[in-house]
């Protein structure tokens, strides 16, 4: 196996070895073949809540000959808290993946790293996961098919964030370049649609909705 999406492979620069990873939402293991083939001294656990796409991701693992443990179940109910050190978890939506944690939350007692790409709400996820006493150690945006993904890597460690961090990304924000200013600008583009269809009276709302635009402005 060569060749994986530039999503998958701008998720997997961020994998270190030897590693006790479960990829929640794993769709067809595409991600977890490449981490086998590519680092050193994995354990996968592949899980999904769908069986259509395990039996997908099991000829797939067949079909490359590699060893990842497949798991159908929701989130972290598939595992023991002594299996994994790293959550990754992909294409799910911010509300579904905070839920998984914090429904969740003994078995994260020896995971030192999570790695989320969500395609909604990151300014969700960062201030929960966060709170769950993890900082963000890096953040990665690619574009991949004329979209353009933000994958975080969070850290077990304590941290303070202001407002602007946590909508905008703190790494992002040092990191800059050409690709956070376009992703910066359609979000406030997208927010400023909203604020069209938000009623007059919606003072508070309106209120918070142009602080957000003034924070893409000053990028």
């Amino acid at each position: 196996m060569n060749k994986i999406s530039r999503r998958l492979e701008a998720i997997a620069s961020l994998v270190e070895d030897n590693k006790k990873i479960i990829d929640i939402g794993c769709d067809h293991a595409l991600l977890d073949i490449y981490l086998i083939k590519n680092k050193k001294n994995l354990n996968i656990i592949a899980s999904d809540i769908n069986n259509n796409a395990l039996n997908n991701a099991k000829d797939n693992i067949k079909k490359y000959r590699v060893d990842i443990d497949i798991r159908l179940g929701n989130g972290l109910d598939v595992v023991n808290k002594d299996e994994i050190d790293t959550i990754i978890t992909s294409g799910i939506g911010a509300h579904t993946i905070v839920g998984i944690l914090y429904n969740n939350i003994d078995k994260l007692e020896n995971v030192d790293t999570i790695i989320i790409q969500s395609n909604n709400d990151l300014h969700f996820i960062r201030q929960k996961v966060v709170k769950l006493n993890y900082y963000i150690e890096d953040e990665i945006l690619v574009l991949d098919k004329n979209i353009i993904y933000t994958i975080i890597k969070f850290r077990k460690g304590i941290r303070k964030y202001n407002k602007k961090q946590l909508l905008l990304g703190p790494v992002l924000l040092n990191k800059k370049g050409d690709l956070f200013k376009k992703k910066c600008l359609l979000e406030k583009q997208k927010i400023e649609l909203v604020l069209k269809l938000v009623p007059k009276n919606k003072l508070l709302y309106r209120y918070k909705l142009k602080k957000k635009i003034k924070m893409y402005e000053g990028i």
